[in-house]
């Protein structure tokens, strides 16, 4: 299987390393329980204006982020609801605020990792579907490609952290950072550079894991 014999690709591409993450988002995302029916997603941004340079990095200053950004999510209406069947389901619909259904998560348990990201006809968001998979047998990177360019998911510390690149020019360039609550958890915050990935896509290949 492809999976188990490829080279790890994100290697392939040194990180820009004077290329720091210009976050425009801050989003909340919530999933209350790891088997959860829905997942709700709030954009928390204007709670952090002239403040969130400060607030990005690690330790301390994470769990400052995460619990305000927690606390501001409490007092707005989410922008997205992802919702399963079945609390052994891993196939999520995404509904937006209008109720209307935009896009499909899906990860079956015999699919070793790889989970397919699915937009409706016409998505503003993506014109084609997307599949998040492993990067390799020996990576700790998820990768997916967008538009014809690589991006890798760096997790470095269960979900506690977990970085976005974007290849740009032959290097990774970090986009996205995801801060979870926990090593296991689902629920935390996503700091975006929107300029440079949709946002819906963004927080597609946040939560699937």
């Amino acid at each position: 299987m492809d999976l188990f014999s490829k080279k790890d690709p994100a290697a392939s591409y040194p990180i820009n390393e004077d290329a720091t993450l210009q976050a425009t988002k801050v989003i909340y995302i919530k999933s209350g329980s790891e088997f959860g029916l829905s997942v709700f997603v709030t954009d928390v941004t204007d709670n952090f204006d002239g403040e969130l340079d400060r607030l990005i990095g690690s330790g301390s200053e994470s769990k400052l982020l995460i619990e305000k950004a927690k606390d501001a999510a409490l007092k707005k209406p989410a922008m997205l609801e992802f919702h399963r069947s079945g609390r052994l389901s891993s196939n999520f619909t995404v509904k937006d605020t209008s109720n209307a259904v935009i896009a499909e998560l899906s990860g079956p348990l015999l699919s070793l990792g790889r989970w397919t990201l699915g937009f409706v006809a016409d998505s503003p968001h993506s014109d084609h579907d997307i599949l998040v998979r492993p990067a390799g047998m020996m990576s700790r990177a998820d990768e997916f490609v967008k538009d014809s360019i690589p991006y890798y998911w760096d997790i470095l510390d269960g979900r506690k952290l977990c970085k976005l690149y974007k290849v740009m020019d032959g290097k990774r360039v970090e986009i996205a950072h995801f801060l979870g609550e926990n090593a296991r958890a689902r629920d935390g915050v996503l700091l975006l550079d929107g300029e440079q990935l949709d946002e819906v896509v963004a927080e597609l290949a946040a939560f699937k894991d």
